[in-house]
């Protein structure tokens, strides 16, 4: 992805041959899930997906840190995970569960003209999403989590660091 200046001179983000069409995110962001079940995308992300002409996004549930919350991707970034997926063994066991847990759940979310995704009410219950939600980044994509468990997989993971400085240590990039 590079970014170059359009017509009006604003930058956006756009896509070169060969390369990956995985989307950076970054940061984090507190909403608010109103009473259909829609909820704003933050804008910082909105902007990238937008300079990537992303018109929605697939979000699915996920387990983080033994914990519930569902995952975001750009919908040029999911086509290509689901385009590697077919490259494997249709009869693989590690697969099918993946088919099953992951990709069965997998919904494409349109963005509204106010900049919001309706999260469907199956993936709300799974992750315990009721009203406030934490977006965050990820390596693939984003996370969407009710803010109560976000705050303690926060919490969790910064006593693990304090207890141990080493604790990212073999990821050593």
């Amino acid at each position: 992805m590079n970014e170059v200046k359009n017509d009006s001179g604003f930058s956006e983000a756009v896509r070169v041959e060969g390369e990956s069409s995985t989307l950076a995110f970054r940061g984090n962001f507190a909403h608010t899930v109103d009473e259909k079940g829609r909820v704003s995308l933050p804008s910082d992300f909105r902007k990238i997906l937008q300079g990537a002409n992303e018109q929605s996004i697939v979000i699915t549930n996920y387990i983080s840190d033994g914990a519930r919350c569902l995952e975001g991707f750009a919908l040029s970034t999911w086509k290509d995970f689901e385009k590697k997926l077919r490259e494997k063994s249709r009869f693989s066991s590690q697969l099918q569960k993946l088919e099953n847990f992951y990709l069965s759940r997998a919904s494409e979310c349109q963005i509204d003209g106010s900049g919001r995704i309706l999260l469907p009410q199956y993936l709300r219950v799974y992750a315990g999403i009721e009203k406030d939600v934490t977006f965050t980044s990820s390596i693939h994509g984003f996370r969407v989590w009710d803010t109560r468990v976000w705050n303690l997989t926060f919490s969790s993971t910064e006593e693990a660091l304090m207890a141990n400085p080493d604790l990212f240590a073999d990821i050593d990039i």
